[in-house]
């Protein structure tokens, strides 16, 4: 659930965890859904300083995740790549390099597809926050974060050595001595740190709109294929089915999987309907196995108990056990 920020003590935390969707969790005050896209018993790490509304992490794991995420109401989020090489993340369906800066607001979700083993810095400030630090350092308005669509914007290999530089340090020096927040005169020379660093980044302004029109139909195509298929669980949805309600052909589909997922329809569908059952079989419940895997359309139980190991790493049975 999404909620804003309290005032609440600041405080850093480095959280670790065995299940996707607990990782997605781990990020305080963010509205999240992940799901395993590649083989592989999970293991997720994150790394967060939290002081009110203002955010800076560092979040990585070993399976590749498909994310659908959105910072607070009034947050701007900044994320970039950890790796300075292109590695395959796509941002609202859309290829990164790895010298642009991602910019969302907290406005709607915005779509990520994160490669295994990759990293990925995020900041949220407060709006109002950001816009106050760029008048007072550069005497004008700030255009970006209530902007309706996700955004990018290009950066110069020393603003992008600048900004990674200074996140690393925040969340080096907090997992050093995290005493340094209990001091009100340490906590804001932080803030205005990342903030000068953030705002130098972002000015001059050369944003512009994360994806394409063709992209953003293909990547809208595909959100409604994932919405059908989670919100219809009793319906083991097929390539076919999809074509049918979404009224477009087979090769449509598959080419905007492709560039939206790097995934093939069937791929995807296969991973939405195992991650449900994973999630299903980690709640209290009496349903056995096999009701939860059938409840989503796995009929065949050797074959659906094979399918189920080889992306998670586990059996079904270990992933009940307590």
């Amino acid at each position: 659930m999404l909620v804003h920020p309290s005032e609440a003590a600041a405080r850093f935390h480095i959280k670790h965890t065995h299940n996707v969707d607990v990782h997605a969790d781990n990020l305080a005050h963010w509205d999240q859904r992940y799901e395993q896209t590649s083989p592989g018993r999970f293991q997720g790490e994150v790394r967060e300083l939290v002081d009110g509304p203002f955010q800076v992490f560092h979040e990585v794991a070993n399976c590749a995740t498909a994310q659908r995420c959105a910072p607070w109401q009034g947050g701007v989020w900044v994320g970039l790549s950890a790796p300075d090489n292109d590695s395959g993340l796509r941002f609202m369906g859309r290829p990164t390099a790895p010298r642009q800066l991602m910019v969302a607001s907290g406005h709607a979700h915005f779509d990520l597809q994160v490669p295994a083993g990759h990293g990925l810095y995020g900041l949220v400030v407060e709006h109002s926050q950001l816009e106050q630090h760029v008048q007072q350092l550069h005497h004008r308005p700030l255009s970006t974060g209530q902007a309706s669509a996700p955004q990018v914007q290009d950066m110069s290999t020393l603003q992008r050595m600048r900004l990674v530089g200074m996140l690393r340090e925040v969340l080096k020096g907090l997992d050093g001595n995290p005493l340094a927040l209990l001091h009100e005169a340490s906590r804001k020379s932080l803030k205005q740190a990342v903030l000068t660093v953030l705002t130098d980044t972002l000015l001059p302004m050369s944003l512009h709109e994360a994806a394409t029109p063709r992209q953003l139909r293909r990547h809208a195509l595909v959100q409604r294929a994932r919405d059908k298929v989670l919100g219809e669980p009793d319906t083991p949805h097929s390539v076919a089915d999809l074509c049918s309600h979404l009224h477009v052909t087979r090769r449509t589909l598959q080419n905007s999987f492709q560039e939206t997922l790097g995934l093939s329809p069937a791929t995807f569908l296969r991973s939405v309907r195992l991650n449900a059952v994973r999630r299903a079989l980690r709640e209290p419940g009496n349903a056995t196995i096999a009701e939860v895997a059938a409840r989503w359309g796995f009929w065949h139980m050797g074959h659906f108990s094979q399918e189920y190991k080889a992306l998670f790493g586990e059996t079904p049975s270990q992933t009940r056990r307590p």
